[in-house]
C-alpha cells in the first residue's frame, strides 16, 4: 500500500512485456456481482452506495478501515470468491501456449495464502515514513487514518522475508525504473530460460 507497486508493474510491463493479471480490477469487477453487492450493502448500509447506484469503493474504504470487524466481516464477504477467480485466472494463464510467464498483480498473495500458486514473489517496498506520506498525500488521509490502512496488510518485514526478490522504491521513478530493469534483464530473463528448458525437455 503506498509503495509503489502501481508505478513498478507499469514498468514492468513497459520492459518486460508479458501478461499482467490484475487482482484488484477482478475485485472492481466482482463489486458489480448482484449477491455481493447486496450482501455488503446490507453490512455497511446504503452510504456505501453512489449516485449510480453501484457500490463506492472509497466510501467502503472509510467504513472498513475504520472498524477491524466489520473489515473482517466485508473480507469473509468478498475475498473467498475473488480468491477462487485469481486462481481460475492463473490457471487460464498458464494453460495458454503464448503466455507461458505471467505477472499477478496482487497486494494480498500472502494474506490470501495463494503464494503456492505462483513460482517467483517479488515485492515492491518502501520506508515507512516515506509509504506513509504518500499514502496520505494520495488519498487525503490524515496521519491516524492512513495507519490504520496500512496496519491492515502484512507486516512489510514479513512480507519481504517470505519473497523471492524485494525492489526497493525510496527513490524518484528514474531509480525505480533501473531496478526494474535490472530485475527484467538478469532475474526474469533467467527465470524465462529456465522455463523454455523446461518446456523442451517436457515435449
Amino acid at each position: 500500500m503506498a509503495a509503489g507497486k502501481s508505478t513498478a508493474l507499469k514498468l514492468f510491463a513497459k520492459q518486460a512485456k508479458l501478461e499482467i493479471l490484475n487482482a484488484d480490477k477482478l475485485g472492481h469487477e466482482l463489486l458489480r456481482d448482484g449477491e455481493i453487492k447486496q450482501a455488503i450493502v446490507k453490512l455497511l448500509g446504503e452510504e456505501v452506495l453512489g449516485e449510480d447506484g453501484e457500490l463506492s469503493r472509497p466510501a467502503i474504504a472509510n467504513r472498513i478501515f475504520a472498524d477491524r470487524e466489520l473489515r473482517e466481516q466485508y473480507n469473509a464477504i468478498v475475498h473467498p470468491t475473488l480468491v477462487e477467480q485469481i486462481k481460475a485466472a492463473i490457471a487460464e494463464a498458464r494453460e495458454r501456449e503464448s503466455e507461458d510467464i505471467f505477472i499477478l498483480d496482487a497486494a494480498l498473495i500472502y494474506e490470501w495464502e495463494i503464494e503456492k500458486e505462483l513460482d517467483y514473489i517479488v515485492v515492491v517496498r518502501a520506508a515507512q515514513g516515506l509509504q506513509l506520506r504518500r499514502l496520505m498525500d494520495a488519498l487525503s488521509l490524515n496521519e491516524p487514518d492512513a495507519r490504520k490502512r496500512m496496519a491492515s496488510q502484512l507486516n512489510p518485514n514479513k512480507k519481504s522475508e517470505k519473497a523471492h526478490y524485494v525492489i526497493i522504491n525510496d527513490n524518484d521513478l528514474e531509480a525505480l525504473e533501473r531496478r526494474i530493469g535490472f530485475f527484467v534483464s538478469g532475474t526474469l530473463d533467467s527465470l524465462i530460460k529456465k522455463h523454455e528448458k523446461e518446456l523442451a525437455a517436457a515435449s
